[in-house]
């Protein structure tokens, strides 16, 4: 479905938190967001060299990329809320991206933590739901299941079951320099992740 306004997105994103506090019982899970995301940025460590498969049937690595900069977000394809706004916000910055002349500075990667719904049809997919242009924006999953225990670990991203929506996680964008993480930046603030980036890229 394309995306028309920032609007559609902030809609879909207040939809989305609405779904996770019905899922954790009035936000109780997430009283500890704050620390966990100081806890990974205090002492940026090197995200593992954990091998990933892209929607193109493509290997990639978690930790290098072909940019100096890398952002990541964790989704899953049948995400009826949080994930959406990601994915719209993600395609307004890829074009802020190009107009700066940043997009050989910067690539996108969104990875699933559904692998086992989320294989490479369905990662290609929900990069053409947004108008992705490729190969700036990829989507990847997993090579391995325990490697995704760890990376979701190792971010602070908390991923719960939830029969009615299929899971319900908190979200962030995750702003890689040389595979460690530099920046964590929430999910409506697009104007401070493409901010964070010129810094970065002029640097």
């Amino acid at each position: 479905m394309p995306w028309r306004s920032v609007v559609a997105a902030a809609l879909v994103a207040a939809v989305g938190y609405a779904a996770v506090a019905l899922g954790t019982d009035g936000w109780s899970v997430w009283t500890a967001e704050t620390a966990r995301r100081q806890a990974v940025l205090s002492s940026p460590k090197p995200l593992p060299d954990y091998p990933l498969d892209d929607a193109r049937g493509g290997r990639l690595s978690l930790s290098r990329s072909s940019q100096p900069l890398r952002i990541v977000d964790l989704i899953y394809t049948r995400c009826p809320t949080v994930c959406l706004a990601m994915g719209a916000q993600l395609r307004l910055l890829q074009g802020e991206l190009a107009a700066a002349d940043l997009l050989d500075q910067v690539e996108i990667l969104s990875i699933t933590f559904d692998p086992a719904n989320d294989d490479a049809a369905a990662l290609g997919n929900y990069l053409r739901r947004f108008g992705a242009v490729e190969p700036g924006w990829r989507a990847a999953r997993f090579s391995r299941d325990a490697d995704l225990a760890d990376a979701l670990d190792q971010l602070g991203v908390i991923v719960i079951p939830e029969p009615r929506v299929g899971f319900v996680h908190n979200a962030a964008f995750y702003l890689l320099e040389d595979g460690h993480v530099a920046e964590i930046v929430e999910i409506d603030d697009r104007i401070g992740l493409f901010e964070a980036i010129q810094r970065r890229a002029s640097s």
